[in-house]
């Protein structure tokens, strides 16, 4: 089932899909560096620069410059643009990211760039970069696991022991986690954000109870990659919480989460696979039945 059949409106999902497009804020900010930084004087010679300007931008503003009497600004240095991105940090990354593509591009409208795709895709990279930087989460390594044996008896009880813990925390729901954050930006109400709390503790506990199950050694890897995904899931949850007061830290946080999700499942398809390869089958009373489920997809 996709997460969209969660959402309860348009307005949200327009909110989700606006982070993907985070060329937008480019865009917007360059709006705004080019209606501010336009002198009148300048603006009166700009029809009679532009032919100039198509060959020769730099010669057709010394051109500007002489009819004018008007010297433009020098572009600003690194050192003035580095002590304006130093100003420009925020706790809230949806102010930060926002002042310093601001910065950046206003830097690049002086050097007379800006409205080329590198420019542009140099800018976007740089905003991915600090929205990817806020996340964090516990990183579990092969040293964390209990690797055993590889025996019928051992994937067997594998087998069990995780799905009784998934089993455990009903409250680890995604069909929660998208409501909980859909009503929460469509009403902008911070109240239908506590449930995140829940739900990501939930997370957290089948991230710490994956990790104390002992693990056939084949199937350590793919074990360990699952305990990190359910721990970074996790670790987004704080982010969603924020979701009305900063919103890119919010969206940030749930497009991770999305992310996490479908490699857990992909995951899990894997090791149901291998059980399967192995010849482990289940009883319908065993925990490690719901591994059909996986089976299936």
């Amino acid at each position: 089932m996709s997460f969209r059949d969660y959402l309860p409106s348009a307005k949200f999902a327009v909110m989700v899909g606006a982070l993907a497009l985070s060329g937008g804020l480019v865009a917007a900010a360059q709006y705004v560096t080019q209606n501010n930084n336009a002198g009148s004087q300048l603006a009166a010679t700009t029809q009679d620069a532009q032919a100039a300007q198509a060959a020769d931008w730099q010669q057709a503003l010394r051109d500007v410059e002489a009819q004018s009497g008007i010297r433009a600004p020098e572009a600003p240095g690194q050192d003035t643009v580095s002590a304006l991105l130093t100003a420009a940090q925020s706790s809230n990354l949806t102010t930060q990211v926002g002042r310093t593509l601001l910065i950046n591009l206003s830097s690049a409208n002086a050097q007379g760039l800006g409205n080329d795709t590198p420019t542009q895709d140099q800018l976007v990279a740089q905003a991915t970069a600090q929205i990817n930087a806020a996340a964090s989460s516990v990183v579990y390594t092969t040293a964390d696991l209990t690797v055993t044996d590889q025996t019928n008896a051992s994937l067997r009880a594998y087998g069990n022991a995780v799905m009784a813990v998934l089993n455990a925390h009903p409250e680890a729901s995604a069909e929660q986690t998208y409501l909980a954050v859909g009503t929460a930006s469509d009403s902008q109400s911070p109240a239908a954000l506590a449930q995140l709390k829940i739900i990501g503790a939930a997370y957290r506990a089948i991230a710490d109870g994956l990790i104390q199950v002992p693990v056939p050694k084949t199937l350590s890897p793919l074990h360990l990659q699952l305990a990190n995904d359910f721990a970074a899931m996790a670790a987004g949850y704080p982010d969603m919480e924020t979701v009305l007061t900063d919103p890119l830290r919010g969206l940030a946080g749930l497009q991770r989460y999305t992310s996490l999700l479908d490699e857990a499942q992909r995951v899990l398809t894997s090791i149901a696979q291998q059980l399967s390869k192995d010849g482990i089958l289940f009883s319908k009373d065993e925990p490690g039945n719901s591994w059909n489920a996986f089976l299936s997809t």
